[in-house]
């Protein structure tokens, strides 16, 4: 106890000022309640104890997650060289070894589990083994904390002087361009600590011993217990189950939480398995929210070459966990329409989401109407600096006077949204035959490319995932109705907007489940906090 008392001590009394990044030092995730950037992106960095591994100034910083212990465990023959093969197979000293079984940590996003095909996983071994050969293969971070790859770890048990359960394996780093995560310190995103071996080896023994440990728990402990040592534990107290809490829950039932050891029925819920090509159809079938008759028209419409998809609707998907939760949140109970699609792209623009802008035009008699504009996606025309701007109608008598011209062009009365230009519009005003209010202004565009020889690109390929829906067009009109009732975006209107987006999303399709499944050891629920996400 004593010697604890003095460790936590000592260690309050490094916490240290942001003049330098300094290697082999722990850094500690701030949490900012009223802008909490890793509840929406890299949720893996949110409450995350991170150990600075390398650090030159003005180059590079390297550290790893100590705090993201996944419950997958590789043996020996899951480690490859160059040419493919096992590593323990490629020399003598390696073959007719005892099977070791290593349980994974989550160290990063650089080189991580999760990388692609060309970027190898970089594996870091921390281990506290104090023998000639263990140092000859190893760099001492801290006192009694030192590091190494896989192939010094196997070098240390085939000498007998240990086994895999003595090193904590990590996959992954973290790394920061020169002076990155200096500005982060100065920004105050993190508290850097002096690291003392004791509380480090003390942490990660604790997550390797822990009966019953779970992933989706994602090390929310340890960070709190190495805030309480630094004099923080009102701090970590007052945000606990927030809303990032909840999104990193998510990302570890996601990223980290692996499937050998959870029931089927969990996997089922939370996990997504390899279907086959007619169960992919029947899924992009059922995605129609029609009737059969209706249903077949769709289809038809969608496998025409003549009409293609451009003028459909789609909806972001209704399943109990959106798939929008963790990142492309604008997609949340979006929707959607096609205004093109061929060999190499499909591009949409989103409706439902109006911004803080509006589109100011003069009208011929003087008078000057404002067009809330709509938030279509992300993207622009490259070489264009502005986001392309779109205006739609879907007014009737606009259509008899040939204002615009329809998306997709057929004989019956499918293409209900039309395209305009912005000089049609005003004249339209002007002339009396509509109001600004029957016009939607949208900018910027939402674009999936598509893979030569692949049906899985483009739009098609969301709907095949399960991320979109197709709307029936005979929702059209009472969806555009709803969505013209929303007004620029502002404080004041903010909740009653989201809630026609909300509205305009439901028409389109079948209801949310009442009684949605919560969050991994919390009662909030998926659907809650992708609303929130949103």
């Amino acid at each position: 106890i004593e010697v604890c008392h003095s460790i936590c001590h000592s260690v309050c009394h490094y916490l240290t000022p942001f003049f330098s990044v300094r290697s082999r030092y722990l850094v500690l995730a701030k949490v900012e309640p009223e802008f909490c950037y890793f509840g929406l992106n890299q949720q893996y960095f949110h409450k995350s104890v991170m150990l600075v591994t390398y650090h030159k100034e003005n180059e590079f910083t390297k550290g790893i997650i100590l705090n993201r212990p996944t419950n997958l465990f590789l043996g020996d023959e899951d480690f490859l060289n160059e040419d493919g093969e096992p590593i323990l197979k490629a020399g003598g000293d390696g073959e007719n070894r005892t099977e070791n079984n290593w349980r994974i940590w989550f160290g990063g996003d650089v080189k991580s589990l999760y990388s692609d095909d060309d970027d190898d996983t970089e594996i870091i071994c921390l281990h506290s083994i104090d023998t000639d050969i263990a140092r000859n293969v190893s760099e001492v971070l801290l006192n009694n904390v030192m590091m190494t790859n896989y192939e010094g770890a196997i070098q240390i048990i085939n000498a007998g002087e240990a086994e895999a359960r003595d090193f904590w394996m990590f996959a992954g780093y973290a790394g920061w361009t020169g002076g990155q995560l200096l500005d982060e310190l100065n920004r105050e995103s993190w508290y850097m600590v002096s690291a003392d071996s004791e509380i480090v080896w003390k942490e990660l023994v604790g997550q390797r011993d822990e009966e019953n440990a779970d992933p989706r728990d994602a090390g929310l402990k340890t960070w709190s217990s190495l805030m309480g040592i630094i004099g923080k534990e009102h701090e970590a107290d007052a945000l606990s189950e927030s809303f990032a809490d909840l999104t990193l829950k998510e990302w570890a039932a996601d990223a980290i939480l692996f499937n050998s050891t959870v029931g089927s029925e969990e996997i089922q819920e939370g996990g997504s398995g390899s279907v086959d090509e007619s169960a992919q159809l029947r899924d992009v079938l059922n995605s129609f929210s029609s009737a059969p008759a209706t249903l077949d028209q769709m289809v038809k419409l969608a496998v025409n070459a003549n009409n293609g998809l451009v003028g459909s609707l789609l909806r972001g998907s209704a399943d109990d966990r959106s798939p929008f939760l963790l990142s492309g949140q604008s997609f949340h109970k979006s929707l959607l329409l096609l205004i093109q699609d061929d060999d190499e792209l499909t591009v949409g623009v989103i409706l439902n989401h109006p911004t803080t802008k509006t589109r100011p035009m003069t009208l011929s008699d003087g008078r000057t109407v404002e067009i809330p504009v709509r938030y279509g996606g992300s993207f622009g025309i490259p070489g264009v600096t502005d986001q392309p701007t779109f205006f739609l109608h879907a007014k009737s008598k606009l259509k008899e006077r040939s204002v615009g011209e329809p998306l997709r062009r057929t004989d019956d009365e499918s293409s209900k949204i039309w395209i305009c230009s912005e000089e049609q519009v005003i004249s339209a005003i002007a002339e009396g035959h509509a109001s600004h209010r029957d016009f939607m202004c949208i900018e910027g565009l939402s674009i999936w490319n598509k893979v030569e020889g692949e049906i899985e690109g483009g739009i098609l390929g969301e709907v095949i995932e399960g991320k979109f829906e197709f709307v029936d067009p005979s929702f059209t009109d009472e969806i555009w109705v709803t969505l013209l009732a929303q007004a620029s975006l502002s404080i004041d209107t903010i909740d009653r907007n989201c809630r026609l987006a909300s509205d305009a999303w439901g028409v389109a399709g079948k209801e949310e489940n009442p009684f949605p499944p919560c969050v991994y050891g919390s009662p909030g629920t998926l659907l809650e906090i992708s609303d929130d996400a949103l």
